[in-house]
């Protein structure tokens, strides 16, 4: 998560009106729900450059502890995936904290690992850690349906 700690609920809703507010158009926010509310969520931005008008970046899936180990996260790439081809990209990139969990679900998933960046963000004690840059190259064909 990219958030540091104290983390109140104001910092958090202040974060995603703030969030959402300022993206850019194209860009795509996905939401899962259970019988008690959000349960989890990703994104995909478009990429920024002009030279760039195939690849975005996947951001923040987040899935709330009781809805983890239900292939949840699973179900979230596979749907944000599938929208970013019917978007028209071929590429996508994100990143994720080195050793984490999210790795294998992403490398299981067939994205490649680029290389790694060490210190690339904080953990929320604000302690550095290393990141993964990993990509996937997207095949129209390979839209689940």
């Amino acid at each position: 998560m990219s958030f540091l700690a104290p983390f109140t609920i104001g910092r958090a809703e202040d974060w995603w009106r703030t969030t959402i507010s300022a993206s850019r158009s194209g860009t795509i926010f996905l939401v899962a729900r259970d019988s008690e509310g959000i349960v989890g969520t990703v994104q995909l931005h478009p990429a920024r450059a002009p030279n760039q008008p195939h690849r975005a970046e996947i951001a923040e899936l987040l899935v709330h502890r009781r809805g983890r180990r239900m292939g949840l996260g699973t179900q979230l790439m596979q749907t944000v995936e599938d929208a970013a081809r019917r978007a028209g990209f071929s590429l996508l990139t994100l990143d994720t904290k080195r050793g984490d969990p999210a790795g294998r679900l992403y490398r299981d998933r067939g994205w490649t690992p680029a290389g790694t960046i060490p210190g690339y963000a904080l953990d929320p004690d604000r302690t550095p850690h290393d990141a993964v840059i990993l990509y996937k190259e997207l095949n129209q064909a390979d839209e689940s349906r």
